[in-house]
């Protein structure tokens, strides 16, 4: 039963770690009306997996700055707002981040990394690794769980 217990607490916890930040690509597309595809997630991320925690690019790191907060596509639209009312140049192209983005570009241009802290979420928590974080934290409480659960029947 102990086990059985143990297996039905990992179902329901496993899938937390495949809730993902909604699509931000697309809601970008959406909220800016975009006419060429949606962004890929390396306007934010070092890669297009995302994923917690790898906001390297500069473009996304000041995105948080205007509150870009994980898992909410209104913040996304509040900090897109944001930098449109500031006609913000992350790159200093002289082609602001909000026209670069309606061009099909990357408003990072060919910046590398940014002195802004790494934000703590991304694109998904699932690609790329991204939920690691989330499988270890289940692993260490399921761990204690268990732990705690042999404790009590070993006592007599």
């Amino acid at each position: 039963m102990r086990a059985s217990g143990l297996l039905g607490v990992l179902a329901l916890i496993v899938p937390v770690g495949a809730l993902a930040t909604p699509d931000f690509p697309a809601a970008i597309a959406r909220d800016l009306q975009l006419s060429v595809p949606p962004p890929p997630c390396t306007i934010c991320h070092a890669t297009n997996a995302g994923g917690l925690g790898t906001v390297t690019k500069p473009f996304g790191k000041y995105m948080v700055s205007r509150g870009l907060v994980p898992f909410d596509e209104n913040s996304l639209a509040g900090a897109l707002a944001a930098d449109a009312a500031e006609n913000h140049d992350t790159d200093g192209d002289g082609i602001s981040d909000i026209d670069a983005l309606k061009r099909g570009l990357d408003p990072n241009g060919s910046l590398g990394a940014s002195t802004v802290p790494d934000p703590t979420f991304g694109c998904s928590a699932v690609r790329g690794g991204g939920a690691s974080t989330y499988v270890l934290v289940l692993l260490v409480v399921l761990g204690l769980a268990a732990a705690r659960a042999c404790r009590r029947t070993a006592r007599p």
